[in-house]
């Protein structure tokens, strides 16, 4: 198990991308799977699983074989806190692009960005409709009283139980080794979209 935290991802997920980038053939073929958490104690929270099969049909197509399995195991986790949940779609804006360009099954979860809470979203989760998940993102206010207490602990064991799970029961995960060449270099293989920047910010091309 390895644990990352990465750079410049608003920049085009420098960070992310350099490091799969630089990992030789052999050691991309030994990661079972990447598990991405990138906002999870949004202040106005909702609660969202990445759509690894694009049941929602939210996302160009579905992600590498697996990451259904890794989005049920979330499923599981908040049915059983009693938690309404909605899918995500894998749209490049975080950390997982570039491993999902190159076929490594991913997953995760994320309590809400820039996107405008609704009144059906207020209705599952409650807070207020009409501002963003977290209105400080990516702005001056965004500090240590910018989040929400009780989806930082609900989402912390979230964490810590897919982690927990799949470290122990890979079923369904594990892939056959590619061929040789099957895998590039995420500088070739990933391109950013040109929108995954927060909306107040430049695009990136």
């Amino acid at each position: 198990m390895r644990f990352a935290l990465w750079g410049a991802e608003e920049d085009g997920v420098l960070g992310s991308a350099d490091y799969v980038g630089k990992l030789a053939p052999e050691a991309l073929a030994k990661i079972a799977m990447y598990l991405n958490f990138d906002m999870i104690g949004s202040p106005n929270p909702g609660y969202f699983i990445y759509d690894g099969d694009n049941s929602d049909g939210r996302s160009d197509g579905p992600g590498p074989a697996g990451s259904e399995v890794i989005e049920r195991t979330f499923e599981r986790f908040y049915a059983m806190q009693n938690t309404p949940f909605k899918g995500t779609p894998f749209d490049g804006r975080s950390d997982y692009g570039p491993f999902i360009a190159l076929g490594i099954p991913a997953g995760g979860v994320s309590s809400g960005v820039d996107e405008i809470k609704t009144e059906a979203d207020v209705a599952l989760w409650g807070g207020t409709a009409g501002i963003t998940f977290d209105p400080c993102y990516h702005a001056a206010c965004d500090d240590l009283s910018n989040l929400d207490p009780a989806a930082l602990a609900l989402n912390s064991r979230a964490v810590a139980a897919a982690t927990l799970h799949h470290a122990n029961d890979l079923q369904g995960i594990l892939r056959a080794a590619p061929a040789d060449g099957a895998r590039r270099s995420t500088r070739a293989a990933y391109t950013p979209p040109a929108d995954m920047r927060p909306r107040h910010l430049p695009a990136l091309r």
